[in-house]
């Protein structure tokens, strides 16, 4: 499935899409195969369940399919329009496994644990009026999501926070949602006796926004998978991971011999 305008349309008006089959065949193979790697299955950790019965991870993930898989065009595309910019910037995100036992509060009309994302992405309080102050978050199942297994639930902006409109994330291996960091939100109960819901995403935001963002990465530039990330973009890829832009002063013979050395490939396209 493609991110189309009728998608920006209706996440304008609901404050959420859902994208069915958003990640598939090979590459949706390759990411299940490292998110297991990265976040344990249940069966592996029920004789010393986790605090919490959740895990979190920071930014980045040891795993190339999954940082590669943050270079989507089409994604990145559907934020620039969005924002209303070219300039757009990467927001770290985080992976989330929840297993037998996890409680999330807001059940019914109950208004526990329903958020906003805003709180903890940025220095300035949500506006109604300019979308463009906030981000886009992709929110990722690369596995299949039952209604037992904590679906996250988000409200339709129609509804405000009337828990009993909330509309259940239950759906197949490879979905995308897309929301804002104005959507309303809950976390829930994971009921199911066994398994484990994992989730994998990333925010997008305008490159001058330098206010928000959930995790910044400023200081991975010696993290050995970052490094490898980094050289295998090119110069315009790399500009939405903050860095200078292709024809910056910053670029000398001796900077990039520099940058070559720190990220190996970074010269391989002759960009600079």
């Amino acid at each position: 499935m493609e991110l189309t305008d009728a998608h920006l349309d209706e996440l304008d008006q609901r404050g959420f899409i859902i994208l069915p089959g958003f990640r598939h065949g090979d590459e949706l193979k390759a990411m299940q195969q490292a998110q297991r790697r990265v976040l344990p299955s249940w069966d592996e950790v029920k004789d010393d369940p986790p605090p919490g019965r959740a895990i979190l991870t920071e930014f980045p993930p040891p795993e190339m399919a999954l940082l590669r898989g943050i270079v989507h065009h089409q994604a990145w595309a559907f934020a620039r329009k969005w924002f209303g910019t070219e300039h757009i910037h990467f927001r770290a995100g985080c992976m989330i496994a929840r297993y037998p036992g996890f409680t999330g509060g807001g059940t019914g009309s109950d208004a526990s644990a329903l958020h906003l994302d805003n709180g903890n992405n940025s220095l300035l309080p949500p506006s109604d009026s300019a979308r463009a102050f906030g981000q886009l978050v992709f929110w990722h199942h690369l596995e299949a999501v039952g209604e037992d297994q904590a679906p996250l639930r988000l409200i339709p902006k129609e509804h405000g926070r009337d828990m009993s409109k909330a509309e259940p994330l239950v759906c197949e291996a490879g979905t995308l949602c897309v929301f804002t960091n104005y959507t309303m939100h809950s976390a829930s109960d994971y009921l199911r006796a066994d398994g484990q819901r994992y989730t994998w995403g990333f925010g997008l935001g305008r490159a001058d926004h330098y206010w928000e963002g959930f995790r910044h990465y400023t200081d991975k530039g010696q993290n050995p998978i970052f490094r490898e990330f980094i050289g295998t973009l090119t110069a315009t890829e790399r500009e939405v991971f903050r860095f200078p832009p292709a024809g910056h002063a910053y670029y000398t013979p001796q900077t990039l011999a520099a940058l070559e050395e720190q990220y190996p490939g970074w010269n391989a396209r002759n960009e600079y």
